[in-house]
């Protein structure tokens, strides 16, 4: 049985005295403890104890409310509405940019459309012989060797899978380097120009 006794002189207990017997009664009654007893006897010693007190002795019963749930550190709220705050911001950036393509000009003056970012260049060697084979020449006028630096230009998705897939496409020039989908790939529902 654990006794925490004080000397009372006819005096009231004085703060640091009140927080020393609050602290006691602390490690006394553990967290388990839901009340305590606080015993004063006939010459005026107090006592506080998980028991109650003797038949002697006056008692005074305090309740100590049960400790409080763990909360959830502050940074992890912070955390999870950031992550809630940045998926429609998320979302417009995806559905943006699956309604963008890219139109491509070559410093030549060829201009092709992709779904994707343009290429930074294209070889003059594939230009040729893409040229050769998609227009049947035997010659070219373009020089062989280096590359040919390409810019681009965010247009519609729409605006591009009309320009690849329009009736004269085939005349323009470029039109070999556009970006097109494989049957396979049609067929699997894959076409961007199609949703």
């Amino acid at each position: 049985m654990h006794k925490i006794e004080f000397e009372s002189s006819g005096r009231s207990m004085r703060w640091h005295e009140w927080l020393a017997g609050l602290f006691l009664l602390g490690l006394v009654g553990g967290v388990r403890a839901e009340s305590a007893y606080k015993c004063v006897d006939a010459h005026g010693a107090i006592a506080y104890q998980a028991q109650t007190c003797d038949a002697s002795q006056r008692q005074s019963v305090i309740n100590i409310p049960p400790a409080p749930l763990p909360a959830p550190a502050p940074h992890y709220v912070l955390a999870r509405q950031d992550e809630q705050a940045a998926r429609p911001l998320h979302a417009a950036r995806e559905r943006a940019s699956r309604e963008m393509a890219y139109e491509c000009r070559v410093s030549d003056g060829r201009v092709f459309y992709r779904l994707a970012a343009c290429p930074h260049s294209i070889a003059r060697e594939s230009m040729n012989a893409a040229a050769t084979s998609h227009h049947g020449k035997s010659g070219s006028t373009r020089s062989s060797g280096g590359a040919a630096q390409v810019a681009s230009r965010r247009v519609p998705r729409e605006e591009a899978c009309r320009e690849i897939h329009r009736a004269g496409a085939i005349g323009r020039d470029g039109h070999e380097f556009d970006e097109h989908v494989s049957t396979y790939e049609r067929n699997l529902g894959h076409d961007p120009c199609k949703s």
